[in-house]
């Protein structure tokens, strides 16, 4: 049905990205957007695009905008194309958005994508390790590298699969980091683990089974682990001088916390188990594999699946990667409070230092399981996120709940209980104390739609009403009128002297 709507509305490019909702965006064909290229590139900020897609946007996005407000979506599609029609400072700007930040997932990029902005900032002396992607400082030159340690440190987060074998890169950056470390011999201690991070996915295994245990900590991240190191893995194991303790005392807790490593090691490990710990975890793995392989090869396209688990299992599938990609879809699916925990806990895994309104908008249900904490670290900038949130069809909030979502609205500068906001709000203003409240302005009121104000005390109402009355005075004259638009602010006083207002009249 998704895919149906956008390739209605996609019929004119310019509509499809001005009309199709954020979550949908990855369904626009990508051939439709090559045209588009007047669109103003704040619409496209909070879409969901893939990389096939963005590239041709991202060039006008870099152009016109400062890159660091860019997401992750548009910084995905640089390409040398559009990096060659940048002046060298906003060439250089845009690769430096691609750097690692708080609350933010990597900016996925290739090979081609990396060497090409590096060459845009290779001679830049001003810029720190800490300013370049770190699949780019693969490709750093070594022979500009001042501190040593501190390449390494950061290189260690860097995907050490992404150069091209005939690079032969991870085997030059060893060699290089063997003389920076002073690594002589096989044995690695646990600082030299510490600072070689992700490069450890390329060491053999004699490295492996002769360095400190947080190796294995380290291996865990690898993609992919060939013959060699998976026999270094298991040796080191097997000395029982890891965290995982000696092999007679490994039980179903070990083969979870080794994480994906047990699914590469053979049968010498296997044989250290008894065959009923064997047949759980069997079963464990064979639910994680089927709910992984559902919510990543389906997209979520079958919504009875989540029928089928409980929430231990659902934590056990969910990447975070397929849960963002798919944050929409998810969030109208999973309605169980403990689920809806896991999907809140591992957003705010992937982000954090608080969500974003791209985000929030998109919690759905999910938005009521959070505290006043995690609501207190939500982006609540735009009145459309405040309206998703207020939003009675995914459920009440506490007072307390709506009190921290309005006021987290309202600590932005500019934003005010306007018109527009109270529509969105509704009965949810009866959580706002009296002061807050009293900010809000007889015009408001007017022209705002009638108020579901049920929930709120008498003295609330009372408050509203002093503000409602001056409001709606000029409709006196029709006490008629004038009694339908002042009902919802009365408190029981108010009620009896306006009601008898109007019967007399």
């Amino acid at each position: 049905m998704s895919y149906l709507f956008v390739q209605i509305v996609s019929l004119d490019p310019v509509k499809a990205v001005v009309n199709v909702p954020d979550a949908l965006a990855t369904y626009i064909p990508a051939v439709t957007l090559t045209s588009v290229n007047f669109v103003n590139v704040s619409i496209i900020y909070n879409k969901l695009w893939n990389q096939n897609q963005v590239t041709e946007h991202t060039h006008s996005a870099c152009a016109t905008s400062n890159p660091d407000d860019l997401p992750v979506s548009i910084l995905q599609g640089i390409t040398s194309t559009s990096l060659r029609n940048y002046p060298v400072l906003k060439a250089r700007q845009v690769v430096k958005a691609c750097r690692p930040r708080p609350g933010r997932s990597k900016v996925p990029l290739q090979e081609s994508q990396l060497t090409s902005m590096y060459s845009y900032v290779k001679d830049d002396t001003s810029m720190t390790f800490s300013d370049f992607h770190p699949d780019m400082l693969l490709y750093y030159d070594y022979g500009k590298v001042q501190n040593c340690t501190s390449y390494f440190i950061f290189l260690g987060g860097a995907d050490f699969s992404i150069p091209s074998s005939i690079l032969n890169r991870p085997r030059i950056l060893f060699k290089n980091a063997q003389t920076c470390l002073g690594i002589s011999g096989f044995s690695l201690n646990k600082t030299r683990v510490d600072i070689l991070g992700n490069m450890t996915c390329t060491l053999n295994s004699s490295y492996i089974q002769n360095s400190d245990p947080l190796i294995i900590e380290k291996l865990k991240n690898c993609g992919d682990l060939t013959d060699s190191q998976v026999s270094g893995i298991q040796t080191l194991l097997f000395s029982g001088n890891t965290n995982y303790g000696n092999p007679s005392t490994w039980n179903l807790q070990t083969l979870k916390q080794l994480g994906p490593l047990p699914l590469y090691l053979n049968q010498d490990f296997w044989n250290k188990f008894s065959f009923s710990v064997l047949y759980t975890f069997y079963l464990f793995i064979l639910s994680c594999t089927y709910i992984f392989c559902v919510c990543l090869y389906t997209t979520i396209a079958d919504q009875s699946f989540i029928l089928n688990y409980t929430s231990t299992q659902f934590d056990l599938c969910l990447n975070v990667t397929v849960l963002i990609n798919n944050l929409a879809a998810i969030t109208q699916i999973v309605v169980d409070p403990s689920m809806e925990m896991v999907i809140l806990n591992k957003l705010n895994q992937a982000y954090p230092s608080g969500l974003g309104d791209s985000v929030v908008q998109l919690l759905g249900f999910t938005s009521r399981v959070a505290n006043v904490s995690e609501i207190n670290s939500w982006n609540i900038t735009s009145l459309d996120t405040l309206a998703s949130l207020m939003n009675s069809v995914n459920g009440a909030w506490t007072s307390d709940q709506s009190n921290a979502v309005i006021m987290r609205y309202l600590s932005v500068a500019g934003n005010t209980l306007g018109t527009a906001e109270l529509n969105a709000i509704s009965s949810n203003l009866c959580s706002l104390n009296i002061s807050v409240r009293g900010n809000i302005t007889e015009d408001s009121l007017r022209y705002g739609n009638a108020l579901n104000l049920s929930p709120c005390s008498i003295d609330q109402k009372t408050a509203l009403y002093n503000i409602a009355n001056i409001s709606f005075s000029s409709l006196r004259s029709n006490s008629t009128i004038y009694y339908l638009f002042i009902a919802p602010y009365l408190g029981n006083t108010h009620t009896h002297t306006h009601t008898h207002s109007y019967k007399m009249k």
